[in-house]
């Protein structure tokens, strides 16, 4: 075997991380290092590596019930209550739960005792319970099923384990502020099972194995249970949960509780371990990281990072459908979830995302079904850039998300050759593709049109946000940039060359038509965005009455100038440009916003919900900006074995990121940064797990090691 080989097979029998508890300090950073689970469709499980509850979100089964929205809460926690030695003078409870009360009460039985986390295809948390003996319990989320299992297993001693599971049964943006009567127990069954209902919510839980299981039925309220995660970001903190009794688990044999939704069916195959549908899931995934190192060295110094970043990808990659099960059909719509908790499939994350989740690993078909789902949705000219969490329907509200799905289309059409993905190109794509190019030219909502004068595209006034930079609270817009900002250019004028190229033999005169929109957009780039005084870019031209006034900030988005595959400035310019903003802008975590020394610059990013906003597009740091980054350094330097080298140490500190027992989300990447440095270290904060982090270091990733000289 390989050393390649013998990595991804390392990687696949192992867990992303392994996190030991040593001390009453790691305990207590357990609370600030997450995990996460997906199902596929939109569900998912989540929480902190202690077990402690900490967020609105943390739950160890929330399911989509329109995949991939309209998320619910379903099994919250568990609090479990470990029974040694029953029947005998040593009996003895050992409390295993974790949770923090609105008084200041802490139940923290279950972090006391924690000795080990793991997580991989599951989490696993292990405690010491005393006397020589150990408890592991076990999470796996079902694949398009809605349903979990928990597994206890109990080594060195003798014992029942009492489960309390406490039950959310609400979307899950929302807290249970009040009791609510009309939660119930709408049955039970051979003393092994409990159907909840609450609305049009019903959930049912089912135990199995063991050396004997029972259920009692006790209904109750957990009151005031809060979320210190939530207080932290300003938001209502404190709800209350429901129980509907305990099971009583003999584990002189492993056990296992099953939560999943709908009454009663026909899941005989869920309570079953290993999971079904496990073998599966790792076939995919091993396949998926077989691709993804189709272009590396044999003893590649990266494997464990590229197969860390594989899971980290498959993890947002969701199909669309009208219920879980429905979802899991292989020829369901394909979305992106832009990040979990609480982000749905947005555009342009989707689009942005979708070359280094999808194509990197060569899933070429659901590539092709994610750009359908938004072609099939396009709208005078524009692509949604969100689906509502509510009821999924279309929202139209950037100017960016249609030029990325033309961008991503291309891309799609220039690695593969398979006959019906190019039909499908070619009769659904491409269509539009063109679409929004008439729309651009014509003008669409929010004032967006092609100016006649020059070829590039404006967009909004005082009071919109259209591109990435899309923060405003309370009628403030944080970083306004309406006019013509400078990516919207560069991929205008990108994307017309990549479409032209794409139609030249099926229509050659659009083709032209294209082409020379291209030009001139490109000429009036050259003219009106280089700014000689800083060595790079203007960050975008703004109306006034007396024509387009040129605004410089030191910003990254004039990377894309660049690290597109047209590139309208000459090389000189674009060395110039890259070398600006890796000194201004880069930092370990990933690229800021806002250069240090612009007035309206925030290095942190803390506070209130409106100080976080503020500093969102100010100054804080984004690692998907990592992508164009090193791509634009390539691109300017001729992808010299030194620029492969300098694109690597770029990326470097992101790369062990994601397989550091040390990170604060772990397997996964944040959505931002601080943007200070110093004198404290940069501190995570958003989206605990960010779809384009993920995607865009995988995909440069990819380009770097395609040098065949990026040595770390």
């Amino acid at each position: 075997m390989t050393t390649q080989a013998q990595s991804q097979h390392e990687y696949l029998s192992s867990p992303i991380v392994r996190v030991g508890v040593d001390t009453d300090l790691d305990r207590r950073m357990l609370d600030e290092r997450e995990w996460l689970l997906t199902d596929g469709a939109g569900g998912y499980a989540m929480g902190s590596a202690s077990g402690m509850p900490t967020r609105r979100y943390h739950s160890l089964l929330t399911c989509a019930l329109l995949p991939p929205v309209e998320r619910v809460v379903l099994l919250h926690s568990t609090a479990d209550i470990l029974w040694l030695h029953p029947d005998t003078p040593r009996a003895r409870p050992v409390d295993l739960a974790a949770a923090h009360f609105a008084d200041g009460t802490r139940l923290g039985g279950g972090p006391s005792k924690l000795v080990q986390f793991e997580l991989g295809d599951e989490a696993v948390w292990t405690y010491d319970v005393g006397d020589g003996a150990t408890l592991r319990k076990r999470l796996y989320i079902h694949e398009f099923r809605a349903a979990a299992s928990l597994r206890y297993e109990l080594v060195g001693a003798h014992g029942v384990l009492e489960c309390r599971p406490l039950l959310g049964m609400r979307d899950h943006h929302h807290l249970n502020h009040e009791t609510d009567p009309h939660v119930r127990l709408a049955g039970t069954a051979c003393g092994r099972s409990a159907t909840i209902q609450r609305g049009d919510i019903t959930m049912t839980l089912d135990a199995t194995g063991g050396s004997s299981v029972q259920f009692r039925s006790k209904l109750h309220w957990w009151h005031d249970v809060k979320y210190q995660l939530e207080s932290d970001r300003g938001y209502d903190d404190t709800e209350h949960l429901f129980c509907p009794g305990s099971f009583f688990l003999g584990l002189e044999e492993p056990a296992m509780l099953l939560a999943r939704l709908g009454g009663h069916a026909e899941d005989e195959d869920l309570l079953t371990w290993p999971p079904p549908g496990l073998e599966r899931k790792e076939k995919r995934i091993e396949t998926e990281i077989h691709q993804a190192e189709r272009d590396a060295e044999e003893d590649d110094p990266e494997a464990l990072h590229v197969a860390a970043l594989v899971r980290a990808a498959d993890q947002f990659v969701v199909r669309r459908a009208h219920s879980p099960i429905a979802a899991g059909d292989e020829h369901a719509d394909v979305s992106i979830i832009a990040g979990y908790p609480w982000f749905a499939d947005w555009g342009r994350d989707a689009m942005i995302s979708m070359p280094g989740l999808l194509l990197s690993q060569g899933r070429v078909e659901e590539s092709a079904s994610l750009l359908a789902t938004f072609a099939h949705a396009e709208d005078h000219g524009m692509i949604p850039n969100r689906f509502s969490d509510d009821d999924g329907s279309p929202e139209y509200n950037t100017v960016d998300a249609s030029l990325w799905f033309i961008h991503a289309v291309c891309s799609l059409a220039g690695v593969t050759a398979d006959p019906a993905i190019q039909e499908r190109i070619r009769d659904e794509l491409i269509p539009a593709c063109l679409g929004v190019v008439d729309g651009y030219t014509s003008g669409t909502r929010y004032g967006i049109k092609v100016d006649p004068a020059d070829g590039l595209v404006t967009a909004g006034d005082e009071s919109t946000q259209l591109t990435w930079m899309d923060a405003q609270r309370d009628g403030k817009v944080f970083t306004p940039r309406f006019g013509k900002p400078v990516e919207i250019q560069a991929l205008w004028q990108s994307s017309l060359r990549s479409l032209a190229s794409l139609i030249e033999t099926s229509d050659i005169g659009r083709s032209r038509d294209l082409t020379t929109k291209a030009d001139k957009a490109a000429e009036s780039i050259r003219q009106s965005f280089w700014c000689d005084a800083e060595r790079c870019a203007y960050d975008r031209l703004e109306p006034t009455r007396s024509g387009w006034r040129q605004v410089f900030e030191m910003r990254p988005n004039q990377l894309f100038l660049v690290s597109l595959p047209h590139m309208p400035i000459n090389t000189q310019r674009a060395q110039s440009l890259v070398e600006q903003c890796r000194e201004r802008l880069w930092t370990p975590r990933g690229m800021r916003t806002l250069g240090v020394h612009e007035s309206a610059y925030r290095g942190r990013f803390e506070g209130s919900i409106y100080e976080l906003d503020a500093a969102y597009h100010n100054g804080t740091v984004w690692p998907w900006l990592l992508g164009p980054m090193a791509e634009a350094w390539l691109v300017a330097h001729g992808y010299s074995p030194e620029a492969c080298h300098e694109a690597m140490q770029m990326i470097r500190g992101m790369l062990d990121e994601i397989t550091s027992p040390d990170a604060p989300s772990l397997g996964q990447l944040y959505e931002v940064y601080d943007g200070d440095t110093s004198p404290k270290p940069q501190a995570p904060g958003g989206c605990p797990a960010q779809a384009w982090s993920v995607a865009e270091l995988l995909r440069v990733l990819h380009l770097i090691r395609g040098c065949g000289s990026a040595k770390a």
